[in-house]
């Protein structure tokens, strides 16, 4: 019993170095799309907004992280979640797949770092299609669409790659 209590902390001890080692902490999946944007936070989440809006994509919440972590006295550098939708998009895609509606309406991640970058996030709806089982092919084209749409709203945000 010992024993086995031993190998199951070692299993779950190498892991957790693993898991938080510095590479795999920085690593983002090919799913997710995280960009360096050219604007200080709120500029960057106006012009989001308005991108957005251009595509009939309505603003459903805008979420302040950093409230939560002050009423815990906790520190958090700016981070919001805003939240859009399109409706004739989402109806569509929900009935393709009613387990869409744990992604939809759809979710950017914005964010400040230590030093002062601002950044944008959000999930490449083409992994929806994997995620969901999603195999009907209007629903994949609402898919690309979604992912265009994202695209062009980074695109107006994002720093020019020095590459």
């Amino acid at each position: 019993m010992i024993v086995k209590k031993s190998i199951i902390f070692l299993i779950a001890f190498l892991f957790s170095i693993i898991g938080c080692s510095e590479q795999t902490k920085n690593a983002k999946s090919k799913f997710i799309k995280d960009y360096y944007s050219k604007y200080k936070i709120e500029k960057t989440i106006e012009i989001i907004q308005n991108s957005l809006k251009s595509k009939n994509y309505k603003l459903i919440s805008k979420y302040d992280h950093v409230k939560d972590a002050n009423k815990l006295k906790q520190m958090l550098y700016p981070n919001y979640t805003i939240a859009f939708n399109n409706p004739k998009i989402s109806t569509k895609l929900l009935q393709c797949s009613p387990t869409l509606a744990m992604d939809l309406p759809i979710r950017i991640g914005v964010y400040n770092e230590l030093n002062g970058s601002t950044h944008i996030a959000f999930t490449d709806s083409e992994y929806w299609s994997l995620k969901h089982n999603v195999k009907d092919s209007k629903c994949l084209e609402l898919l690309i669409l979604i992912k265009r749409d994202l695209q062009d709203m980074a695109d107006s945000v994002k720093k020019e790659s020095k590459n």
